[in-house]
Parts: C-alpha cells; sequence; structure tokens
C-alpha cells in the first residue's frame, strides 16, 4: 500500500474539516503531518516554495461565477493573498499567500456567495468543464451546463466519492467547437444525436481513460454509449464508482482510469458500467462534434437576438483581486452580474446588448484583458511553474509572457498559434494538445544547470485528436525567442497534424460488425444537417452518408476505404470530405482520394422526393 492509500484508510480526507478551526488558533506547527496532505481535500494546499503559506482552490463548475463571487475572490485576494489570483485549465481559481489563521474566514466567505473548496485536490472529482459560452453560442447541440450542475452535486461533499485510487478529471460539454479538450479527461460527455424510432435525441456520448500526466497523452477512448441528459450524471457517478472499486493503488504514476480501460478493453469496462446502473446502456450516437476548435476570445453574437459575449485574454491566467472587482463592475454595466472562466484561463462577459457593446470594448480594463489580441497572446497557457508548485521544474507564466511579448513584434498578429508550457510531465498546461507545446525539464550548459524545454508540435484535441511530436529536446530557455520565433512564423501546424494520423496504426479497412441502431431511412432534407457536416441514412441496410457543401448535398459511401472510420463524422472542406481517422479527403462530387489515387468512394445520386432527397443506387 503507498503513502497516500496508508494515510486515507487512517483517516477520510473530509473529516479533516474539523480540525481547521483549531489548526487556525494554534498555528502552522500544530498541523499534523497527514492532516497536511488531508487538507488538499478541502483545496488547501502547503506550498514549500512559500513557507508558511497555502494555496485555496475553489470549486467552479462549468466556469460560471456571479459578480457577487468575484468581488469575494478579488476581496479576499486583496485582503490576506496579495493581490494574486490565478485561473486554472480546469476553470476555476487559485488563491496564494494564505495564511492557515486565515482559512475559516476565507472559508466562511466563500461560502456566503455559494463557493466551496472542497475535493479539489488529491484522489477526488476534480472541477467539472464544459463550454463556457453554453446557452449563448448558436455552435452547441444543446446546453450542458445542467449536467455538470446535477453531477456536482452529487459528489461535492460525499465520502462515497473521496476515496478514488487516483485523481479523476470530467468534462461535459454540447458545444461542436471543441473547446474543452475532452480528449484529455478521464471522463468526457461530447454533443451526439440519436434516432429512437421517429423521434431524435440529443444527447452525448461517451469518452473514457483521456489523461495527461501519468506516463504522456492517452486519446480517451470511446465507450459506444449514449446518454440522454436526464441520466447522464447517473452514467458518470457509474464510471467513477466502478473506477473506485476496481482501479489499481499500487504505484501513484500508474493508476488513472485509463490504466484499468488498457487492462480490461472497453467492453468489459462498459458492462461493469451498466451493472452498476442496473440496465443496458443506449449505443453510441452519431458525433456532432466539428473538426475546428474555438477559444471564445474576441466578440461573439449570441443566438438571442441583440446579444453578444464577450470572450477576453487573460495573459497566462493571472489576475489582480482589483481587475477581478474591476470585472465584476463591467459585468454588472453591460451584462447580466455573470462572469464565465474559460479552459484556456480567460474570463466571458455574456449577454452585452448590441448598443452598449461599443462602451464596453473602450473600457480601459480591456486594455489589458484583451478581446483582441494577437496571435501570439490569444493561444498562449501555462501552468503555475516552479513559483509555486512542488512538482515543477522550471518557472512557466513569467516567462511565457516575457518570451510571447518578444515575439509580438516578429510574427504576424493574425497568425493564430496555441503555445502551452507546462512545468514537468503532469501536464496542467495542456501542452500535448497546443501547436508547440513546451515542457519543463533541466539540461546542461557550459556545465551550467539550466532551465530548459522539450517542444512538441501537432497536438490536438476533438474528434481527430492527436498526441503532439517531440522535435527538439533541452532547448535552454535563453534559446526560446529565437527557435520559437522561426518555428511560429514558419510551421504548418494543421499539416503536422495530418501527417501524425497518417502515421498512426490504421484501423481495420473493413467496418466494424453490425448492431442493432436506429430505423433505416433512405431519405432526407437538406434542413437536417448542418453546413460542413454530414448524417447517415440506411438504404436497404447499406449505411451512405450525406454531406451538405455550399447548400448542396452530396451522398457516398459511409466507411472510408483506407481507414475503416465513418465518413460522417468527418468534415467538409474545399468540396471533399476529410476522414476522422487520418485525415485522407475524398471529393464529394467523383469520390477520388487526394493522397491515394488507387482509392474512390461509391457516389450516390440524390433525388427531389417531396420536401427531401432519396438516394438512386
Amino acid at each position: 500500500m503507498n503513502k497516500i492509500e496508508e494515510l486515507k484508510a487512517q483517516k477520510d480526507g473530509l473529516d479533516v474539516g474539523a480540525d481547521i478551526p483549531r489548526y487556525a488558533a494554534q498555528g502552522l506547527e500544530a498541523i499534523e503531518e497527514g492532516d497536511l496532505d488531508r487538507l488538499k481535500w478541502w483545496g488547501i494546499f502547503f506550498r514549500k516554495q512559500t513557507p508558511g503559506y497555502f494555496m485555496m482552490r475553489l470549486r467552479i463548475p462549468n466556469g460560471v461565477t456571479t459578480t457577487a463571487q468575484l468581488r469575494a475572490i478579488g476581496g479576499i485576494a486583496n485582503r490576506v493573498g496579495r493581490g494574486l489570483v490565478d485561473i486554472t485549465t480546469r476553470q476555476q481559481v487559485q488563491l496564494r499567500w494564505i495564511r492557515i489563521q486565515d482559512v475559516p474566514e476565507i472559508l466562511d466567505r466563500l461560502l456566503d456567495v455559494g463557493l466551496v473548496t472542497l475535493q479539489t485536490g488529491m484522489d477526488n472529482i476534480r472541477n467539472i468543464i464544459g463550454c463556457p459560452a453554453f446557452g449563448l453560442t448558436p455552435n452547441e447541440v444543446l446546453d450542458a451546463s445542467p449536467v455538470a450542475r446535477a453531477f456536482t452535486a452529487m459528489f461535492v461533499g460525499s465520502k462515497a466519492y473521496t476515496n478514488l485510487p487516483r485523481k479523476f478529471n470530467v468534462g461535459i460539454t454540447g458545444c461542436r467547437e471543441n473547446c474543452t479538450h475532452s480528449e484529455t479527461q478521464d471522463i468526457a460527455l461530447v454533443p451526439a444525436v440519436k434516432t429512437f424510432g421517429l423521434e431524435e435525441v440529443k444527447g452525448f456520448n461517451v469518452l473514457v481513460g483521456g489523461k495527461n500526466g501519468s506516463g504522456g497523452y492517452r486519446v480517451a477512448s470511446p465507450l459506444d454509449v449514449f446518454v440522454r441528459p436526464e441520466e447522464a450524471a447517473e452514467v458518470c457517478s457509474a464510471i467513477v464508482l466502478v473506477f473506485r472499486d476496481h482501479g489499481s493503488r499500487d504505484a501513484r504514476n500508474k493508476i488513472r482510469l485509463s490504466f484499468l480501460i488498457d487492462a480490461w478493453g472497453e467492453a468489459q469496462f462498459r458492462e461493469a458500467v451498466e451493472a452498476r446502473v442496473g440496465r443496458r446502456l443506449d449505443k453510441a450516437g452519431a458525433d456532432q462534434r466539428l473538426a475546428q476548435s474555438t477559444d471564445h476570445v474576441g466578440v461573439f453574437r449570441q443566438k438571442q437576438p441583440g446579444l453578444n459575449y464577450v470572450g477576453l485574454l487573460v495573459p497566462v491566467g493571472r489576475v489582480t483581486g482589483a481587475q477581478l472587482v474591476e470585472l465584476a463592475r463591467l459585468c454588472e454595466q453591460y451584462g447580466t452580474a455573470e462572469a464565465r472562466l474559460t479552459v484556456d484561463q480567460n474570463v466571458i462577459i455574456p449577454n452585452v446588448p448590441d448598443p452598449i457593446l461599443g462602451r464596453l470594448t473602450a473600457e480601459p480594463l480591456l486594455k489589458t484583458l484583451r478581446y483582441d489580441p494577437s496571435g501570439v497572446m490569444r493561444g498562449l497557457v501555462s501552468c503555475t511553474g516552479v513559483e509555486f508548485c512542488n512538482l515543477a521544474v522550471i518557472e512557466t507564466k513569467s516567462r511565457a509572457l516575457q518570451i510571447a511579448r518578444e515575439l509580438e513584434p516578429k510574427v504576424p498578429a493574425t497568425k493564430a498559434v496555441r503555445i502551452h508550457w507546462s512545468g514537468c510531465p503532469a501536464g496542467c498546461g495542456n501542452h500535448t494538445v497546443a501547436d508547440i507545446g513546451l515542457l519543463g525539464t533541466r539540461t546542461k550548459v557550459d556545465g551550467k544547470v539550466v532551465d530548459a524545454v522539450d517542444i512538441f508540435m501537432g497536438g490536438a484535441s476533438g474528434p481527430q485528436a492527436s498526441q503532439g511530436v517531440k522535435v527538439l529536446e533541452s532547448v535552454p530557455c535563453d534559446e526560446l525567442p529565437r527557435v520559437l520565433e522561426g518555428l511560429v512564423r514558419f510551421g504548418e501546424f494543421d499539416r503536422v497534424r495530418r501527417q501524425i494520423r497518417m502515421l498512426q496504426p490504421a484501423a481495420p479497412a473493413a467496418p466494424p460488425p453490425e448492431r442493432p441502431g436506429p430505423a433505416p431511412v433512405s431519405t432526407i432534407r437538406p434542413d437536417e444537417i448542418a453546413e460542413g457536416g454530414g448524417k447517415t441514412i440506411t438504404v436497404r441496410g447499406t449505411e451512405i452518408a450525406v454531406f451538405k457543401c455550399e447548400g448542396q448535398l452530396h451522398a457516398t459511401q459511409n466507411w472510408c476505404p483506407h481507414a475503416g472510420a465513418a465518413l460522417s463524422a468527418g468534415t467538409v472542406e474545399g468540396g471533399a470530405v476529410v476522414c476522422p481517422a487520418h485525415g485522407y479527403r475524398f471529393d464529394l462530387r467523383t469520390g477520388a482520394c487526394a493522397p491515394d489515387a488507387q482509392l474512390r468512394l461509391k457516389t450516390y445520386l440524390l433525388v427531389p422526393d417531396g420536401p427531401g432527397f432519396t438516394v438512386q443506387e
């Protein structure tokens, strides 16, 4: 049994809450060794880099905050936290420089505005992430935020979920634009639709076993399960409890959910989840995600007429207490007293009416937290780094900002690039899914040990996820401005990603065995398919993919002749469908394959049939 398992066996982490007032009165020296770790169950983290001080991590489901909460956080930071607040890649915030004697007052103040710190560290379900533009963006299949809230309410404060083998990350999104890095999550619910008889239901497909740390990026596996919104929290709970009961508790670096999935396989794991739920789960529906992603930075029209949401860049996620207080004022004056945090460490002001949008963009705070940043700055993400983190080996935030500012005048402002910094292999900066990922390390230069990074390129999440490949190793940080300038100016990151996908092991060329599915459908209407998207219909037992390109419908065989993937899950670019598995392009009119002239899709004629079209074989 490892040290953490012994600690949990002696006393549940939540039970340390009763001791916090005593420790606050008696001081840091009075805290028992085991309780110093158990305080992490209450979101209170001792940091050896700041002797005598703690970090506190707040739980903010889906990144939704009120102006009362912003003022409370800003006020706490100004009063006892040296005015410093960090937004994390899990849509929550961290307070720094906290003394143990101030913790009870802070917890009370947070509770007054509806915030808690519970279970934000150690072997718990961490903050639930989701699309920050839920309910606003027209590019969503459904608003997934009620599911995030329901699941959070199910496990926070419950000892049924406080003794997991390891930390557990969950993402729940209805957004089609891949704004949450779903493939890095232990559980990811992604938007899907499924037909039951004549009814088309909007819900989620379930992915499991994704991760960044503990051996590197593992892309979450499809569980071949579709869940309706009203059953989603129950299924998430079942997955977590299967992990609790069957996950390994040996070496800490080999006990994430991904290792259980690899040991059992998806089919056995799904059976265990169904056994806990007590019923068979529906097979996966049609994935509704697009190939592209968004960071929600900028001014965007909402689906509500006359309203906009404004995404503001927070450089490397660091703000001051004073800026949060000012942000609260702007959200009340121009919006609806609400702000939303993003996984890229930024913030959104929703529900800004057209007539006052110009006044908001002219506010002084938006000269610092910009809605129109340069391409280099808007894609900048950084973990905490050695400044405050026990695991990091290099400084990240200040260095990331310095280098980005050096790069700004040297590359076109419109050249969008995602540069993510992680100070250690835990990967909290999500470096494996970035255009350019930087992983902290150390190297020797002229006999002296200096900060350095390994450089990765071509990472991506989304339905065509790919792990960035290491292209340079142990690059001294002093050399980074010169090295990154060349990569940013001349890097063709989409091409790199396509090449990575082609190098990945090919899936079987034949389609998978047929399984019971929706009733056959042989006709389709143009309004059933989004522009640039596809949908599967069945004609005499044959699956056919129908795509919409520039308002016109095109029909082809559904299965890619190279990878065996469902082309209806691909995207349409320049009159061609791009295979979601390996990026092969097939002309929608002729079926010709761009990279391999020997491959060709069968195409079908669509003939008018009432309000829609029928496939003519």
